[in-house]
């Protein structure tokens, strides 16, 4: 891999404080180039540009629209690393997601669960999983 998509690849994690899967599949498919331009648009026209809400409120925001559109656990898991560091406590993540599970239902809030518990206690149960067919 070139020193120029290893640069792009760890501004990608230094600008989120992460760097999920598609970074990689850019820098890959595309090379630099590609990732400096996915990584300059983040910049100009995302949650990382600045505005009103702080990045804590953002990340909390984010967490619940990726929720509510039953994401990916490891993408909903991105962000719920990102809202940590912003500020957030677990027990503030959890209680986003409590509060909005009425509107998104149910299957929607086992997704923020899984991903809050594969978050911060992984040493509990996978909640999506048979446990025992009879």
């Amino acid at each position: 891999m070139s020193t120029d998509v290893e640069r792009e690849l760890e501004r990608a994690t230094q600008l989120r404080g992460f760097r999920y899967g598609l970074h990689d599949f850019v820098a890959h498919l595309g090379g630099a180039e590609a990732l400096k331009k996915h990584n300059d648009n983040t910049v100009a026209n995302s949650f990382l540009k600045q505005g009103l809400l702080d990045r804590k409120t953002k990340e909390l925001l984010i967490v619940i629209a990726l929720v509510a559109q039953r994401d990916s656990v490891p993408h909903i898991q991105l962000h719920m690393h990102a809202a940590h560091k912003a500020g957030a406590t677990p027990e503030e993540i959890m209680e986003a997601v409590n509060l909005v599970s009425g509107w998104i239902g149910n299957i929607a809030k086992v997704f923020g669960l899984e991903a809050w518990r594969a978050t911060f206690r992984p040493d509990l149960p996978i909640i999506d999983r048979v446990v025992e067919l009879r």
